[in-house]
């Protein structure tokens, strides 16, 4: 891995921590898609700037406007994608019943 992969690597998982640091943020941020003509660096739209402000400084302000649109977008996209567990239910299945263990 190259230098700069380590430390891209490093901003994505920082911006991620802080997404999640935050429930308001990281509801916000999973449900927010910025205009095509504008993205996330040239929104207008207040509440982003707001968390926006947020999380460049508990990330330590390392970005440019650039950076900091790019690593939110793939923190974001990670979030997304993450795989979700729920507690299963045991099932068996005997000839014609289906018998779900509860405990």
């Amino acid at each position: 891995m190259t230098d700069f992969e380590t430390m891209w690597k490093k901003s994505v998982n920082d911006m991620i921590e802080s997404i999640k640091s935050n429930d308001n943020i990281h509801d916000y941020l999973l449900s927010f898609e910025p205009c095509e003509n504008t993205g996330y660096a040239w929104t207008k739209d207040k509440k982003y700037k707001e968390y926006s402000n947020y999380l460049d400084q508990k990330t330590g302000y390392v970005h440019s406007g650039a950076s900091f649109a790019c690593c939110i977008r793939e923190a974001v996209d990670i979030i997304r994608n993450e795989l979700v567990v729920v507690p299963g239910i045991s099932v068996d299945i005997d000839d014609d019943f289906v018998v779900i263990n509860s405990s």
